[in-house]
């Protein structure tokens, strides 16, 4: 057969092997040759189909060959560093989807009362007991992770709890799921809030008693901003922020998205440096009240900071009853801990035609929507209002959907006609998954939670993330998750919606990269990307399921060169 213009119909696997000998050739008419040939073990390239190469080249900062050994080896010069990899693996550098190194850095700044390290009720308030003990009078302090779901007896706060352990202090706790918070009379005082002072939105509001006086419980960040100031003061963050953006590469990531609430850029940009080099990639997506620091119009000539949309959210979350669902909350102990009423709904934090003309306007000038929505009724209304916005304006995709945690099948091909994609967050399975099915939502409505592979088949391109400081940023537990669906207490939730291997690899590299809008750059290796590389200690395709956390990143490689590496790690 002849295609149109009588030229031949050339198979591409042949279209392959041409342009890697051309790649070859150009090269050894150079004298320059690579920087680095990394060589000895396997090669996760991640690309179109999944292939394993035996070698791989790197030159000013982007791959330059990828394929056989006597292919690539060819290429060698002296000056080439011969990087052996001894039989472990290299791959594409993780992205991070949506994660909040800003938020990170604030609670490095504050006590741990965290579930992860504090087991029981008692150890819980000794901790914060013992920091204000610490504190001067009238300074100001933050407890971070307050967490009755790991910390099975935990007592909740009240503002009297509070003012009796904290009588000279502002004090104010935060919720591990950052969508609760708790404050006492000082720190109300301070921030000039007050029984008359009016919630600020649907969902965000001040608790207050039968006679109209706060109970101390502040539900959402909008509320909670006044709360927030001292802790969030930029200039106190940036030491903290860099360590958040050197933790994340330790982990592995070479790129990170920032949902929201983002230290300024001009600081950002600043921390993305580390002994003059790139510390990391950083991706910027910005609340609306931060909007001063959007550009007139998006950009791409910084490969290591960009300002890509606006993060906008449409509901709240399982663990404070405002994620938006058609099923009620259940009737349970542990929900009437955490303030959710039996047979409440949670609701919209935007009507339908609000969230539709954000949609468009923001579309419209260039900007990516970044839609936190997790309920399924919820999902079905973002569903609707980008329908009705009708063809979407700008580089796909457009519009991406955070979370997603009782994301309806029947709206996956709605969705993917409109190139929207979506990421989800994965380990509410492994540290929440019992608590959602025994105590929150019911094992109905568990039992259909984060269609990860029915995402993949409707071609939503799904990512994965850990919303940290949520959950910690570790990507080869959420792969592992996304793969056994185990909650910690090892049941199975939803187990038909688990990947393979090779989706899962896909939805923390090259699926990162097209949510991103920088396919073309990164998320593969692929002559031309960048060469943002990992080694690790094993070959995840080969590893079996219930192990795939143990991989150890044994070496992090940002724009072709080694990233020097915290301490505690190898």
């Amino acid at each position: 057969m002849y295609r149109m213009g009588g030229f031949p119909d050339i198979p591409s696997v042949c279209r392959s092997l041409c342009m890697l000998q051309l790649c070859v050739l150009l090269v050894a008419c150079s004298s320059e040759g690579p920087d680095r040939i990394f060589f000895g073990g396997p090669i996760l390239t991640v690309d179109s189909e999944d292939k394993v190469a035996a070698a791989l080249a790197v030159r000013d900062g982007r791959i330059l060959a990828v394929g056989s050994e006597a292919d690539v080896l060819s290429l060698r010069t002296g000056r080439t560093e011969m990087v052996d990899l001894q039989g472990r693996t290299l791959m594409p550098g993780f992205i991070a989807a949506h994660e909040h190194p800003t938020l990170t850095a604030v609670f490095m700044g504050a006590v741990d009362i965290s579930g992860f390290t504090h087991r029981t009720n008692r150890e819980v308030w000794e901790a914060l007991r013992a920091a204000v003990d610490m504190a001067g009078d009238g300074e100001w302090i933050y407890a971070v992770g307050l967490d009755p779901i790991l910390t099975p007896d935990l007592r909740m706060p009240t503002r009297e709890t509070l003012d009796e352990i904290a009588p000279d202090n502002p004090l104010v706790v935060i919720a591990q799921t950052m969508h609760s918070f708790w404050a006492n009379s000082a720190a109300f005082a301070d921030a000039g809030i007050g029984a008359d002072t009016p919630d600020p939105g649907r969902g965000s509001f001040y608790e207050r008693d039968d006679s109209g006086e706060l109970t101390g419980f502040v539900a959402e960040s909008k509320a909670a901003a006044p709360l927030l100031q001292t802790l969030m003061s930029p200039w106190g963050l940036l030491g903290r922020y860099e360590r958040t953006l050197d933790q994340l590469l330790n982990n592995g990531f070479t790129a990170v998205a920032s949902l929201g609430h983002n230290l300024p850029p001009l600081m950002a940009r600043y921390a993305a440096s580390k002994n003059l080099r790139p510390r990391i990639r950083q991706f910027f997506y910005l609340v609306e009240d931060e909007l001063d620091y959007l550009p007139d119009s998006p950009r791409s000539d910084n490969d290591f900071f960009r300002v890509l949309g606006v993060k906008l959210w449409h509901d709240g979350s399982p663990y404070t009853g405002s994620m938006y669902t058609s099923a009620p909350y259940l009737d349970s102990p542990l929900n009437r801990r955490l303030g959710i009423p039996a047979g409440s709904h949670g609701a919209a934090m935007f009507t339908m035609e609000t969230l539709r003309e954000k949609i468009r306007a923001y579309s419209e000038a260039g900007w990516q929507v970044a839609i936190h929505s997790q309920g399924d009724a919820s999902l079905r209304e973002v569903s609707r209002a980008v329908a009705a916005v009708g063809e979407l304006d700008g580089k796909r995709p457009v519009v991406r959907i955070e979370h997603a945690v009782e994301l309806p099948q029947e709206q996956i091909p709605a969705l993917a006609d409109h190139r929207v994609t979506v990421s989800f967050h994965i380990n509410h399975i492994l540290y929440y998954g019992d608590a959602l099915r025994q105590s929150i939502i019911g094992a109905r409505m568990a039992g259909s939670v984060l269609p990860v592979r029915s995402a993949f088949a409707g071609d939503l391109q799904p990512t994965l993330h850990a919303d940290s400081p949520m959950f910690p940023a570790e990507p080869f537990s959420l792969i592992q998750t996304a793969l056994t669906r185990a909650t910690a207490a090892g049941r199975k939730l939803n187990p038909r919606e688990a990947v393979d291997i090779r989706q899962a690899v896909r939805a923390m590299t090259i699926n990162g990269a097209r949510q991103l809008r920088i396919e073309d750059e990164a998320g593969s290796l692929e002559p031309g990307k960048w060469a943002d590389l990992l080694i690790v200690d094993r070959n995840p395709y080969d590893t079996p399921a219930d192990e795939i956390a143990r991989i150890e990143v044994l070496r992090v490689f940002l724009n072709g060169e080694p990233q020097s590496r915290a301490s505690n790690q190898q």
